[in-house]
């Protein structure tokens, strides 16, 4: 065990000293910047990687962001711009002259050149593309057709294509004319005259088969292919399922329309994520980087109005039920307890149905199914809080310095134990029953009508578990008043 440990311990002072030349890069090219010493500022990014160029721009002032692309080279600029985040990248595109932003784009790949464009200016995306060449007008125009949370938004159209009747021999001399424009290739994709996908040739295979042998005769006829309207979640889910590195995207009749590569699912991953849980949170992505206080506060506004209208809801039922206070001065010191943990098992509830139906490990005829379980587990879990519950009410029952705070002499005295510990045991479970029903059905309702979960399920959590639960917990304490 002790190599390994030496092992653990060698790459953690590695990622700690990584980690620490960042910082003390950052720091030095932002006393360069102050200074305006443009020599060997230039010097330190040609050698820095375009990742960490975007993660320093980020971090600097507004007014000092052109600074630094302008000291860059063209495609340096283009790849900086890819990495950065959506915000900060639309105001820097303001910034830069139209002709260099044409410059800029034709050494994009055609997705994130279209990328690009669709976050300009429209009088500024229409200059732009006016004065692109024509074939290059005409692909980041077929790309900004597509919507761009599809498959057709986030594909490239540099492939490489070959006809099913070529052979092995031919089907390598495309690849050699292709290699200046398409990186990072898997597989050769085959094509019919239609141009129909017929199946696709590892380049392991390619360069096995002899000369001669024709493409029909080595393909994968089975090759999974992407239409270009699939959502891009089922995408990313596509890919993880398989263990994909690339995909051929097809359109409606079939036929090869461009590619998708796994790091633009890892970057839909990010999205997807940042946007579910920004949307959680009753939030945007762009508002969490954003800056002005006045549009933040215009996007937190009606989830905060929900919130309150809710509160209000939950105040109403307390004044409802104002005569149980009166009765029994103890049940509203259990109020906390009631509303914490059915806010909790909603939650935990909604979490996993948002998450499974996300990645796809839960689908809407599963909704049965999944509620018996989340139940089922709620129940479990709740008897032995219950329990717990019990035994702690029962021992301050016998503390004297619980003794005014616990006078539950209104309920008589069933072996030893007080008959409030019960009812509020049977409150609390109750809550926790109904909590796990609305936290597991609600994303699942939501689904089915179109709504993303992520979006609305959080504040409806929140607002129906008070309600409810204040509801559930003091008509359960007041039903045992009278009767007892």
């Amino acid at each position: 065990m002790q190599p390994e440990n030496n092992l653990s311990n060698q790459t953690d002072d590695s990622a700690e000293e990584t980690r620490s030349q960042e910082e003390q890069n950052s720091e030095i090219i932002q006393e360069l910047i102050e200074k305006e010493n443009k020599t060997y500022l230039k010097t330190i990014l040609t050698d820095m990687h375009p990742a960490d160029i975007a993660e320093v721009i980020t971090r600097i002032d507004r007014d000092k962001q052109s600074f630094i692309l302008e000291l860059l080279k063209t495609d340096k600029v283009a790849e900086v711009l890819v990495e950065l985040d959506t915000p900060i990248r639309k105001e820097i595109l303001g910034d830069i002259q139209e002709n260099r932003l044409v410059s800029i784009i034709r050494t994009m790949d055609s997705d994130d050149a279209a990328d690009v464009i669709g976050e300009l200016d429209a009088t500024v995306a229409h200059n732009v593309l006016l004065a692109m060449p024509t074939k290059e007008f005409r692909e980041v125009k077929s790309l900004l057709r597509h919507d761009e949370e599809t498959a057709g938004g986030i594909m490239a159209l540099e492939i490489v294509a070959v006809d099913q009747d070529q052979t092995a021999q031919q089907a390598m001399g495309v690849l050699r004319k292709k290699a200046e424009e398409v990186e990072d290739v898997y597989n050769i994709y085959v094509v019919d005259q239609q141009g129909l996908f017929k199946g696709a040739v590892s380049l392991k295979d390619l360069v096995l088969a002899k000369p001669k042998t024709k493409l029909v005769e080595i393909m994968d006829r089975e090759h999974i292919a992407i239409r270009s309207d699939m959502d891009q979640e089922e995408v990313a889910n596509l890919f993880l399922k398989y263990d994909l590195v690339a995909a051929p995207v097809i359109d409606v009749q079939g036929r090869l329309v461009g590619r998708i590569t796994v790091d633009d699912v890892m970057d839909v991953f990010e999205e997807e994520a940042s946007e579910d849980i920004a949307m959680m949170a009753g939030i945007t992505d762009e508002e969490i980087r954003g800056q002005s206080v006045f549009r933040i506060s215009g996007v937190r506004l009606p989830w905060l109005l929900v919130a309150f209208l809710g509160e209000i809801a939950s105040a109403a039922v307390l004044i409802h039920f104002e005569a149980s206070f009166e009765q029994i001065l103890v049940a509203g010191f259990f109020i906390p307890l009631i509303m914490a943990m059915g806010g909790n098992m909603g939650i935990q509830s909604s979490t996993v149905v948002i998450r499974g139906l996300a990645t796809g490990d839960i689908a809407l005829r599963d909704t049965g199914k999944r509620l018996t379980h989340e139940i089922s587990a709620a129940f479990l879990n709740g008897s032995i809080i219950v329990l717990l519950l019990i035994a702690v009410v029962a021992v301050w029952n016998h503390w004297p310095i619980f003794g005014k705070v616990m006078d539950t002499s209104a309920f008589g005295m069933i072996w030893e134990i007080p008959v409030f510990s019960i009812v509020l045991g049977i409150a609390l479970l109750t809550v926790l029953f109904n909590a796990a029903f609305i936290g597991t059905l609600l994303p699942l309702l939501f689904k089915r009508i179109g709504v993303d979960p992520a979006i609305a399920t959080g504040p409806f959590i929140t607002t129906s578990n008070d309600v409810m639960g204040l509801l559930v917990y003091f008509s359960i304490v007041s039903f045992a008043i009278n009767r007892l």
